[in-house]
């Protein structure tokens, strides 16, 4: 199992240095991505873009809220012992391989600007990990990943740790 703050914690690392390799080979390659001018506007697109989406994830939208998946969790007895550690374990290969690839080829074989657009799966599942972490921490639960082998994306829950009482001296 998988812890699902990890989870996308991991995919935003492997997202990351997608778009680090991908924009080194591209930029050693064809020149820079794009003007200063346009990547001003670029990055006001994908961060503008992202907001939205993280605010409609906050929602419990049908399709795009992600509150209701987080609600719908299935309880645990206790934490799982055979958890995926970020620590041991923050890449995910598969999905750096299967996000340099293309970006890569289509950056070089048709337009820079492309080796940018990891740069928009580093935002928001960032975002994803700070509303699962809000979650967490507001309910008391730690979500999981992977206790269904059958459908893995779906999220169970375990007690979060005891929480501190504090008190004024």
């Amino acid at each position: 199992m998988d812890r699902y703050v990890h989870h996308e914690l991991r995919s935003v690392y492997t997202a990351s240095a997608a778009l680090a390799v991908a924009v080194a080979v591209t930029t050693g390659v064809r020149g820079t991505p794009m003007t200063a001018f346009g990547l001003g506007r670029f990055l006001l697109c994908v961060v503008g873009f992202t907001v939205v989406y993280t605010l409609l994830g906050a929602t419990r939208l049908k399709w795009v809220g992600e509150i209701r998946d987080y609600e719908a969790a299935v309880p645990l007895e206790a934490a799982p012992e055979n958890a995926v550690s970020l620590r041991r374990h923050p890449l995910n290969w598969w999905l750096f391989t299967a996000m340099v690839v293309p970006t890569v080829v289509f950056a070089i074989a048709w337009e820079p600007w492309i080796a940018l657009l990891p740069l928009w799966w580093v935002l928001a599942w960032s975002g994803q990990a700070w509303l699962a972490a809000d979650w967490e921490r507001r309910h008391g639960r730690i979500l999981w990943r992977g206790h269904d082998e059958d459908a893995p994306w779906k999220l169970s829950y375990s007690p979060g740790p005891a929480r501190r009482e504090t008190t004024s001296a």
